[in-house]
């Protein structure tokens, strides 16, 4: 009896850590969540708020109610997200239509896909370099417009910037650091700095 006992628990000792076995490759095949968002209207506004702060795999990888993004958008205001107040319904209906956990979302929307296609919108997305300057507007820092006025006339101006653009720092437009992109090869650098200089 004794034996037959010990052999029952063996079995199951072993079908359970064949268990565990077959369940560890399957969660390591779970896809890791997105580093862009779905192309649909609001996507570059809810990217350039909410990519001021965090990683946006934080948005990616969740599926919340509509009153649970709201709730964390009013969170991230209150923490500082510099955001307008009309800006505010428009990522927040970004988020709960992309990412609800209580929809299917939308197929991507083609004409923003398109868009989001165009190398130099997708390095400025994927780094959030629109948190914090607009093209025409300052935001945090300064507007691409005015970087390329200052910069006009400057033969080693595409030089400078890219390398602005890759270390980050602080007090050439004020105290508030820009953050460095090392992670940028030299030819996104020199695409970014190009682009930003014919902003003028």
């Amino acid at each position: 009896m004794r034996a037959s006992r010990a052999a029952v628990l063996l079995v199951a000792g072993f079908a359970l850590s064949g268990g565990v076995l077959i369940m560890s490759p399957l969660s390591a095949q779970e896809a890791a969540p997105a580093k862009t968002l779905t192309p649909g209207k609001g996507a570059d506004l809810t990217l350039a708020r909410c990519g001021l702060c965090h990683e946006i795999t934080h948005i990616t990888r969740s599926r919340l109610s509509r009153g649970e993004w709201q709730d964390n958008v009013k969170n991230m205001i209150e923490r500082g997200m510099p955001i307008a107040p009309d800006e505010i319904p428009l990522v927040i209906e970004y988020l709960a239509t992309y990412y609800n956990r209580d929809s299917a979302a939308p197929a991507p929307d083609a004409a923003v896909s398109a868009v989001q296609q165009d190398p130099v919108q997708r390095l400025l997305a994927e780094n959030a370099c629109t948190s914090c300057h607009g093209v025409e507007q300052k935001i945090v820092g300064p507007s691409f417009r005015e970087v390329a006025v200052r910069y006009a006339g400057d033969s080693g101006a595409a030089a400078k910037l890219a390398a602005k653009i890759k270390s980050g720092g602080a007090g050439v437009w004020g105290a508030i650091p820009m953050p460095a992109h090392g992670g940028l090869s030299d030819a996104e650098l020199a695409q970014l700095a190009t682009w930003v200089l014919g902003r003028k």
